[in-house]
């Protein structure tokens, strides 16, 4: 019988074995200090190794559980990203500036580069020869100096935007963004611009490429020179950041048809909206009976994992409690500090310090979602057909709030303005209007109706570009076009110029040919 158990395991050590053989080395890049993009990133980590794959994650955050296959460098200490960007500040003053806003991403992306590159554990990390990896796998995020990585291990690349699109994923991929129909990542406006939207999308997305293109990028560039060029026998001989960026295969881009603006795309450029969601899983004891015997339904709060409620103002929250209170619905409210007292909270309200979003919002007694508008939270309401009350912040929230509205189920208030009345007569307005929570139901069926589910589509695209070595095709040879090529207004120019050579040519010889008829009747002689 001993002998049979030990010939199984054998059998089962040495399948796993061969399957890891099988598997890629992935070097995984995430410098980028955000705790809920890298919530998200973490699903494709733990996709990866399941499926064999070795990975090895560079990152700010440890994984919190132990994986097979998978290996972590810490960024140590991670960038202060709350000290430099304080959630206090946030909510005192809602950013609204379309221009701070990329200048927020600008300077976060390039710093938090900086910081990372220059960590002792990615230092030594650098400096290894011994390391060889088959494909590498950086989120999209404002970190484009990370990309030397790519040309260090000779390895091709695909990258994850965690926040939507951008006009510049399209110039990576061969594509000119059309302003006349494509807003800025940051606005709001639909594919049907009037003439003053269209006006300003021009000159905002203008300052962006010009700007990206002739001050962020050179900086992006130097730092990795600095970084990686001891590494380089020339150190001039490192590609620019503008190449690497060129050499993207994939770029798997967290949007969906629903929130985001029809566009022009390619092949490399694929939509993963809502990859990160899970089948739901069972709720803590405690909260299931919570969330069970909801006559009257539940209302699920939470601003997300850096936007804490525990740091908001006294009045605000005490404003939002008595509002609560006067509820027959009951609320989870996601709150991060256990200093709030028992007799402070009404009956109805369950205070946890951490909850598992996805599993309450696919809670059937869920009826509302009061949100800051996180790409994520906002995929999680759409994919289970909860409605939303958003108090959005900065970056992308906003839009993602209109155009929610837009999209029937959701409605906004600013947190700024947000008192006792006004936040009572928009909780009320959205539960008591049947139509937000049927408009929904109905997005969740366009959410959820896919040929491919998004996680298996990413891992697809991920495995084909290990597997074939880079993906070149799937971009047009125009990456190396410039604007006035691209748009072929060299041909007009040429043809402008033949036009123009053909008419005074022509011009030429009628004037010759007129000189020639006047001399003549001038020579002629006269009659005697």
């Amino acid at each position: 019988m001993w002998l049979r158990f030990v010939f199984t395991g054998c059998l089962l050590l040495l399948g796993s074995v061969l399957s890891s053989a099988d598997g890629y080395k992935i070097l995984f890049l995430v410098p980028f200090p955000g705790p809920s993009h890298w919530l998200m990133l973490k699903h494709f980590i733990r996709e990866l190794t399941e499926r064999q794959h070795q990975v090895t994650c560079i990152t700010a955050f440890p994984f919190g559980e132990k994986l097979q296959n998978y290996d972590e460098i810490l960024i140590d200490p991670p960038y202060p990203i709350r000290e430099t960007f304080p959630v206090e500040g946030l909510f005192a003053s809602s950013q609204k500036s379309d221009f701070v806003k990329l200048f927020m991403y600008w300077d976060l992306g390039f710093n938090t580069s900086r910081h990372g590159l220059e960590s002792e554990n990615v230092r030594q990390f650098i400096r290894r020869t011994d390391l060889e990896f088959d494909l590498i796998i950086a989120e999209q995020f404002f970190q484009e100096s990370w990309l030397m990585f790519a040309h260090i291990y000779n390895a091709p690349i695909v990258t994850i935007s965690t926040y939507g699109y951008s006009d510049f994923f399209d110039r990576i991929m061969g594509l000119q963004t059309p302003w006349s129909f494509v807003p800025h990542m940051v606005l709001s406006y639909e594919d049907d611009m009037n003439i003053f939207q269209r006006a300003y999308n021009v000159i905002l997305s203008s300052f962006d490429s010009v700007y990206r293109r002739y001050k962020y990028l050179p900086q992006a560039d130097q730092l990795a020179r600095e970084v990686f060029g001891e590494l380089a026998k020339e150190p001039d001989s490192l590609p620019s950041i503008t190449e690497l960026e060129q050499s993207i295969s994939v770029i798997l881009v967290n949007s969906h048809p629903i929130l985001s603006i029809a566009r022009p795309s390619i092949r490399g450029l694929v939509d993963i909206g809502g990859a990160h969601i899970r089948a739901p899983k069972p709720l803590p004891d405690d909260l299931r009976q919570f969330m069970d015997e909801a006559r009257h339904g539940v209302i699920y709060f939470s601003l997300g994992a850096y936007m804490q409620s525990a740091v908001m103002p006294v009045e605000k929250r005490t404003a939002i409690l008595r509002v609560f209170g006067t509820l027959e619905q009951r609320v989870v409210w996601k709150f991060e500090d256990e200093g709030l007292l028992r007799n402070d909270v009404p009956p109805n309200v369950l205070i946890s310090k951490w909850a598992p979003q996805n599993d309450i919002l696919a809670h059937p007694n869920t009826i509302l979602f009061i949100s800051h508008g996180g790409q994520f939270g906002t995929f999680e309401a759409m994919h289970h057909g909860v409605p939303v009350l958003f108090m959005p912040f900065f970056g992308d929230q906003h839009r993602n709030a209109d155009r929610a509205i837009k999209q029937g189920f959701a409605q906004k208030m600013s947190f700024e303005a947000l008192n006792e009345q006004n936040f009572k007569d928009n909780v009320r307005h959205l539960v008591e209007n049947e139509r937000y929570f049927v408009r929904a139901k109905e997005i969740s069926k366009l959410f959820t109706d896919r040929l491919v589910k998004p996680m298996d589509e990413a891992i697809f695209w991920i495995e084909y570009t290990a597997r074939h070595k880079g993906a070149a095709h799937l971009k047009s040879k125009s990456i190396r076009f410039n604007w006035f090529q691209y748009n072929s207004f060299d041909l007009v120019l040429i043809l402008a110029a033949l036009v123009l050579a053909m008419y005074l040519a022509v011009t030429k010889n009628e004037s010759a040919v007129r000189r020639s008829s006047k001399n003549t009747r001038r020579a002629k002689p006269k009659r005697s």
